[in-house]
């Protein structure tokens, strides 16, 4: 980078804080700064704040960090709420535009990217301070802090290396997708579009057929390691075909976006329409519920059941070997509803309790559908004890074919160390993450167009 930030620090506070850390780790700058004693944060002791270089001081006294970060630095900016009058909300953060002007040090709140380009070549900062209000006064600080400064600091790189640097950061958010095994398949597709979009919108350096070459490479990665995910499939089939009708000139990457954004807006609602086709079709009310996995669909549901005061208890299973379903059974629970989590290999001991189970679906093929490993005994079990169970998807994970896929995803196999990281000549572990469960075991298919 020209001329400045050699150096970002500051309190590694949730929110503001984190995201200028994070942001520097990102961007290649060194990260520093001082943190209260055992790097107290509001969510308790922090010791991964180690790994940014922040010092622990003796006191656990806010204060104390404050201005210690305030006087080792160049100049410090603020992101936080402001009240009506402009002030700042947080008294801490407070604190920290006051020490600043007191230390006569470089201060200012929320530049947009003009003003904080001005002010930091104005004062000629190398050790920038980055401070403002933690996550739970203002949620969602940290993400969008994280985004300005990255966005705004990689401007500095030269043109050489800033093209190579909108593909590093393009490829690491790729890298994060491909490893997420928590999500279910739409809000990675979602996540997708948004790091394509972001790409494409931030690439003036970049020729439009570099771009489409990128955007091809990553793409085919996504669909490698996720090739269980139908929707992701047909997806990169609509993304193809538009690449390639469309010219590679100037207006190439705006008429792209457009597209995108587009896609992700006519398919927005689509899990609103399937949660309230499902509660015009089944009767929830005091009823127990079986969920397993993490799908967004199944998460509108409950957040729709939980807006008509209809009550249900859930029995959510853990889903290994990733555990997403503990994710799942935090997102339910926020909106209220009763959750008890259980072993995959327990269902059946809670028979007697569960009226019905809603599950996801990543794929439905043929005569079979696609879900997490664990759905067969589900199937088995209720199909035994004539309880229902419901399939609820948008009709993008729907084979239209109605064939039989060949090369089954269900037959990948995922690293064994999840199950077993232990090693033995005489024993071999196989990890699979799908399985293939038949349709006969479903009593209704549930879509945005209803059955």
């Amino acid at each position: 980078m020209e001329n400045f930030i050699k150096k970002i620090v500051s309190g590694g506070q949730t929110g503001a804080d984190r995201a200028g850390l994070d942001a520097a780790k990102e961007l290649g700058i060194p990260t520093g700064g001082y943190a209260p004693k055992n790097f107290k944060t509001e969510k308790g002791y922090d010791e991964s704040l180690r790994m940014y270089n922040l010092t622990e001081l003796d006191t656990e006294d806010y204060q104390e960090r404050t201005m210690r970060n305030v006087e080792s630095s160049d100049g410090t900016v603020i992101f936080c709420n402001v009240d009506e009058k402009g002030l700042i909300i947080g008294e801490g953060t407070m604190r920290t535009f006051y020490t600043a002007d007191s230390y006569k040090k470089p201060v200012i709140v929320n530049p947009d990217a003009r003003k904080f380009h001005a002010w930091l070549k104005h004062h000629k900062i190398q050790v920038l301070n980055v401070a403002g209000n933690r996550e739970s006064i203002s949620p969602g600080l940290y993400a969008k802090t994280k985004k300005f400064l990255v966005k705004s600091l990689s401007k500095y790189f030269k043109p050489k290396e800033k093209k190579l640097y909108e593909i590093f950061l393009f490829s690491k958010e790729i890298d994060r997708i491909k490893n997420d095994n928590y999500s279910g398949s739409a809000a990675l597709l979602n996540s997708l579009i948004d790091a394509i979009v972001f790409f494409l919108e931030n690439t003036p350096v970049i020729p439009p057929e570099d771009v489409a070459k990128e955007i091809d490479i990553k793409t085919k990665m996504i669909l490698e390691k996720h090739s269980q995910l139908l929707i992701l499939q047909n997806f990169f089939k609509d993304l193809s075909s538009k690449i390639g009708r469309t010219k590679m000139n100037d207006e190439f990457k705006e008429k792209l976006s457009l597209y995108l954004k587009t896609y992700k807006t006519k398919w927005d609602k689509v899990n609103d329409k399937i949660a309230d086709n499902a509660i015009k079709s089944v009767d929830f009310k005091n009823k127990t519920v079986l969920t397993h996995s993490n799908s967004s669909t199944i998460v509108k549901l409950f957040e729709k059941l939980a807006a008509k005061n209809i009550n249900v208890k859930v029995i959510q299973c853990e889903s290994r070997p990733a555990l997403e379903g503990r994710r799942q059974a935090k997102r339910i629970a926020e909106h209220g509803f009763e959750v008890t989590v259980i072993a995959d290999s327990s269902v059946m001991n809670y028979a007697g309790k569960i009226d019905l189970a809603v599950l996801g679906t990543d794929g439905i093929y043929g005569k079979y559908f696609l879900n997490k490993i664990g759905t067969y005994f589900i199937a088995l079990g209720f199909k035994e004890f004539k309880k229902p169970l419901f399939i609820l998807t948008d009709s993008r994970k729907i084979d239209s074919s109605k064939k039989d896929c060949k090369n089954s995803p269900a037959e990948k196999l995922h690293p064994s160390s999840e199950l077993w990281n232990e090693k033995n000549k005489n024993i071999s572990v196989e990890n699979l993450y799908f399985e293939k469960i038949p349709l006969k075991y479903v009593t209704k298919i549930i879509t945005e167009n209803g059955k």
